[in-house]
């Protein structure tokens, strides 16, 4: 295994910025291919690649007690920890928390304070015990965010290797964002699912958040795609299978994701999908909504023409995902304009390449469809032939390890 320190130094160089703006035609992130630069980088993605393992094995694996790192008293006899978890190196720290906040950030007041006094250990749903610094070792710094930093760190009981994300209040209320950090971190933080990413916990000081992230051991999916250029038929499959499970699951939660991406995507320590991104998310149980939102070559017809929309939004950006992943670009993405992107979307003007399977087409056909009620549901791309075909053998989880692809 790849010590910490050498896959970090990869990362070195990420520069890290925050949520995405609303698109327009003079905002949108128009894609250019794997060539590119990864775009409108999350809050959360690149930041998540060193957390805790994920309590689940597969798909089918439910918790049965809660975990200790939310629980705030003990969980039966406490794990021994691995020896990967606690001998591995977190590095030096550079005490770059306690200067950055000698300089940067001010308290805030009133009701900006209010919203932003976010504490995991008194969370109304789901509260964990009650976190502080002293609580962690202090590793090595990942990154630069624009609110803030994130380190490496180990906490102390037990052993669990995590990124510890910095958040500068004033600097969020600056940015008015105050009710979007809060909404992404109250979603992600009850949701427990193999290919979410798992927010463990978050806490805050005066004048900062601090957020407690899954290890995503095999850093950003959107790495490998550039890499490969394309997956094969195989690979792909079996990443759509992990995202349609996610998000029959995020669905149940009357969550729409509404930014179904690459670049929203982390690689688990077995190579698992995990959804690393909820800035545009939305809890809503009446699943109608207007915002129009995401990244350009994934909003659906719906979006583009104005229209309300509910959770098949998410139906459609499936459809798209399976499409990139395969072909190594977006199906309606026209470089030369963005106005043609939103036609070609609203037009369903969908062509495929010849060397793609038929099996393969006929899934994401049936997935952009320009009527949200005629899109194939999420139950039935677990059993479509393309997904059962290339499905490990004995298992339903169709997780992707290194042997596999």
């Amino acid at each position: 295994m790849a010590s910490i320190g050498s896959v970090t130094k990869q990362i070195a160089a990420l520069e890290i910025s925050n949520k995405k703006p609303i698109l327009t035609s003079a905002t949108s992130s128009h894609r250019l291919g794997h060539t590119k630069q990864p775009s409108q980088t999350s809050v959360t993605k690149l930041l998540t690649k060193y957390g805790a393992p994920n309590p689940f094995t597969n798909t089918i694996n439910k918790p049965t007690q809660p975990s200790c790192l939310r629980n705030p008293t003990p969980c039966g006899q406490p794990q021994a920890p691995t020896t990967s978890q606690s001998t591995i190196d977190i590095g030096t720290y550079d005490g770059g928390l306690e200067l950055e906040n000698e300089k940067r950030g001010e308290r805030v007041f009133g009701e900006a304070a209010e919203e932003l006094a976010l504490n995991s250990s008194t969370s109304r749903k789901s509260p964990t015990r009650e976190w502080t610094l002293h609580d962690f070792d202090m590793g090595r710094p990942l990154g630069k965010g624009k609110f803030g930093r994130v380190y490496m760190v180990r906490t102390k009981n037990p052993n669990y290797i995590l990124a510890l994300k910095t958040l500068y209040k004033s600097e969020i209320v600056q940015s008015k964002v105050e009710k979007q950090i809060r909404r992404e971190i109250e979603i992600q933080q009850n949701l427990r699912h193999p290919n979410v990413l798992r927010l463990y916990g978050y806490f805050h000081d005066e004048k900062r958040i601090f957020l407690m992230l899954e290890f995503a051991g095999k850093g950003e999916l959107y790495k490998q795609l550039s890499k490969h250029g394309c997956f094969t038929e195989k690979r792909s499959s079996r990443y759509i299978y992990q995202m349609a499970d996610a998000l029959i699951y995020l669905h149940g939660k009357h969550v729409i994701h509404r930014d179904i991406k690459p670049e929203n995507l982390l690689l688990g320590i077995n190579g698992e999908l995990k959804i690393g991104d909820f800035g545009w998310s939305v809890h809503a149980p009446g699943n109608r909504r207007m915002t129009l939102c995401g990244t350009l070559d994934y909003l659906p017809p719906e979006m583009v023409e104005g229209k309300e929309h509910n959770e098949k939004v998410d139906y459609w950006a499936l459809g798209v995902l399976t499409y990139e992943f395969l072909i190594g670009n977006p199906p309606f993405e026209d470089r030369s304009s963005v106005n043609n992107t939103y036609r070609r979307i609203a037009k369903v003007d969908l062509k495929f390449p010849s060397n793609i399977s038929a099996e393969a087409r006929d899934l994401i056909s049936r997935l952009l469809q320009y009527d949200p009620q005629s899109r194939l549901a999420l139950t039935e791309v677990l059993r479509h032939p393309w997904i059962v075909k290339h499905r490990p053998r004995g298992t339903g989880t169709g997780v992707v390890r290194d042997s596999a692809v």
